[in-house]
Order: C-alpha cells, then sequence, then structure tokens
C-alpha cells in the first residue's frame, strides 16, 4: 500500500482501505491485497498531503450499501476537502463504485498542499460530520463564510439539516457546525454521551 490513509471494515470481513495517491483498495479477510484498485471514483486532486482520505460505512450499510469517503477535490482556484458517497457493485468482486453522489465540496478552493483535515463520523441520529482543515491559511478558520477550519454537519445524503448553528446567518456557509479548528485528523464519536 502506498500511503494508507484510512480502513472501513465491509461485513463480510474484507477492508476497504484508501490510499492517498487516490486509490480504493480491497483487503482480503486472509489480509491479502488484491492487485486490482476500485474504479469509479471521481477526480482526485493528489497534492502534498491531498488525495483520496477517509471511508467508512453508513451505520446502516448492511441495508442501504452505501460507502461514505472524502477526498481532495478540484475545481476554481485549485482543489479543497470533498466528501461523496458510492456503492460497490453487485458482482462478487466489488472492484467498481456505483451511485457516486457528490454530497460537499468545500469553498473556496486553493493551492495550498497542506491541512486537508478529511474524517468522517456518523452520530446516533443520522447526521454525518466532515472535519476540514485551515489549509495552512490560519485566518481561514475564523470566517464564517469560508468552509476552511470546520466541522460540516449534513444529512447523510448531503442536505444541510436546519438546526445547524450558523445556519440563519446569511454571511455564513449553512454547512458549518464548528469553527477555529486547524486540522482534525482524527474524530470519533463518544462510545456514551
Amino acid at each position: 500500500l502506498d500511503h494508507p490513509w484510512s480502513i472501513a471494515f465491509l461485513p463480510d470481513g474484507r477492508m476497504l482501505v484508501t490510499e492517498r495517491e487516490g486509490r480504493l483498495r480491497i483487503v482480503g479477510k486472509d489480509f491479502k491485497l488484491d492487485p486490482k484498485p476500485i474504479a469509479g471514483l471521481p477526480e482526485i486532486a493528489v497534492h502534498g498531503q491531498g488525495g483520496l482520505l477517509d471511508v467508512v460505512l453508513h451505520p446502516q450499510y448492511a441495508d442501504n450499501g452505501w460507502i461514505y469517503f472524502s477526498y481532495s477535490a478540484p475545481g476554481d482556484g485549485g482543489w479543497g476537502t470533498a466528501l461523496a458517497r458510492a456503492k460497490l457493485s453487485g458482482d462478487m468482486s466489488g472492484h467498481r463504485l456505483t451511485d457516486l453522489q457528490v454530497l460537499f465540496s468545500m469553498e473556496p478552493k486553493t493551492r495550498t498542499g497542506q491541512h486537508f483535515g478529511g474524517r468522517i463520523v456518523f452520530d446516533r441520529k443520522g447526521y454525518v460530520y466532515l472535519t476540514l482543515g485551515d489549509r495552512g491559511e490560519m485566518a481561514r478558520a475564523q470566517q464564517l463564510n469560508d468552509h476552511a477550519g470546520s466541522v460540516i454537519r449534513l444529512h447523510d445524503d448531503g442536505r444541510v439539516p436546519a438546526d445547524n448553528p450558523f445556519v440563519k446567518n446569511k454571511k455564513a456557509k449553512p454547512e458549518k457546525f464548528t469553527l477555529g479548528n486547524r486540522n482534525i485528523q482524527g474524530a470519533a464519536l463518544h462510545p456514551v454521551t
């Protein structure tokens, strides 16, 4: 594996592993790496610390088959962290993603190569959280009209929750749940609270 970034365990015992260089791989129950990467990922900007980042299964994966992943997406002005979901193809090999949906893409994008954040966490109410770094430009993390240095909170289909803290502020990005974060690279749901 080349710069493995995250791992998600499939119900059948296989593992999905992201490589920062833009490849999603399967590791078998026997811990053998499948030599063929999974096809069907969106365009990924591999630059500095950016590339293919986190991968998690939807809490109801057994029922809906959704796999969520974060990555550095290209766009106007450079690149920024994005959140997408897709499903593994129905064949036994599972070497292709289908039903790809980009749920969120950071704005504005810049050409810096650090602090992409990218961790994904689901809570018990069905919301999905995505961490975003300040992209190495610290002042951006304090601005409500900039996604950098934030935690983003969305419904699992990408809609913005009506009770997000800044949703009624016309000068703010409605997806923001927190601001002032440098580069959250670890995130977990507390097992009790």
